[in-house]
């Protein structure tokens, strides 16, 4: 960039719980005429990354980055993959005690808890945990041949699926039908929105893309010269001169970005070059 780049993009407003707080109550005292305005406001907060700490990093640190952890997506969907592997458990001790002779029903179940433990591994949200050789190893390999459920919208799609499978294995059943709802409920929820969040991150992103483009420049325009790359600030202000735009991402969601252009799941933050060039070439939007 040199000295013709652009400030630094003003960072989005962190979403801390004073603030939270008192968007939800105002909401909540809205008139009655708008029943939708609370659940409207806290949709809004997931969907546009309110919820994920976008305070990280502020100068000075910051009181909230401890509660800000605790809402990111990785726990909201390691406690999918709890109820699922739970309720793969749950159902075959079930199945065992009463003595029923269910083949069928057992080769069910062993493909749910089959797929909750991989979910279990995947959403780990204990970054000592994520750096276990065995951990890297599989995440490796769900990289590798199920890049999907490292996108938003595909794990989005996953959970919905996984919902359908908790239903059978409760509901459909018998077992525990309340237990059933709520877990459904539960995972349902959770993709939906998973899948609203990786459509707004795209088509942002597509958006960016699209400037890139009709601007006519090449990465080489952007990237510092002996730099093999962007890190993730230099993006944003990539993306502010071409879009005139000074918050389009958020910093958790340029961590999901990073992690949509790189070519290996474990990287230093920085998109490559050729991550770029790849991004850049003619062809269907990239899902986040």
């Amino acid at each position: 960039f040199g000295s013709s780049a652009p400030a630094a993009p003003a960072r989005a407003k962190p979403c801390s719980v004073s603030y939270l707080s008192g968007a939800v109550q105002e909401a909540a005292a809205s008139p009655s005429h708008h029943p939708p305005a609370l659940p409207l406001l806290l949709l809004d907060i997931m969907l546009h990354g309110d919820f994920q700490g976008g305070s990280h990093g502020s100068a000075g640190g910051d009181m909230n980055a401890g509660i800000d952890k605790y809402l990111k997506w990785s726990f909201a969907f390691f406690g999918g993959a709890v109820l699922t592997t739970l309720t793969a458990v749950g159902t075959m001790i079930y199945w065992i005690k009463n003595f029923t002779f269910a083949p069928a029903t057992m080769f069910f179940e062993f493909f749910l808890l089959t797929f909750g433990c991989m979910m279990l591994v995947l959403d780990l949200p204990m970054p000592h945990l994520q750096k276990h050789p065995k951990v890297m190893m599989f995440r490796t390999k769900v990289y590798k041949f199920a890049l999907f459920l490292t996108r938003f919208i595909g794990r989005g799609v996953w959970y919905l699926f996984l919902a359908t499978l908790v239903f059978g294995a409760l509901n459909d059943t018998g077992i525990n039908v309340v237990l059933g709802t709520i877990s459904t409920i539960y995972l349902l929820g959770l993709g939906a929105v998973a899948i609203g969040k990786g459509v707004v991150m795209s088509t942002k992103l597509n958006r960016v893309r699209s400037a890139i483009l009709g601007s006519g420049h090449t990465m080489a325009r952007f990237i510092p010269s002996g730099q093999p790359g962007l890190s993730a600030q230099q993006f944003q202000r990539m993306v502010s001169e071409v879009t005139s735009e000074q918050t389009t991402f958020t910093t958790d969601e340029m961590d999901y970005i990073v992690n949509a252009l790189a070519f290996t799941p474990y990287h230093d933050g920085e998109i490559q070059v050729e991550e770029l060039e790849y991004w850049l070439q003619p062809g269907p939007a990239m899902w986040v």
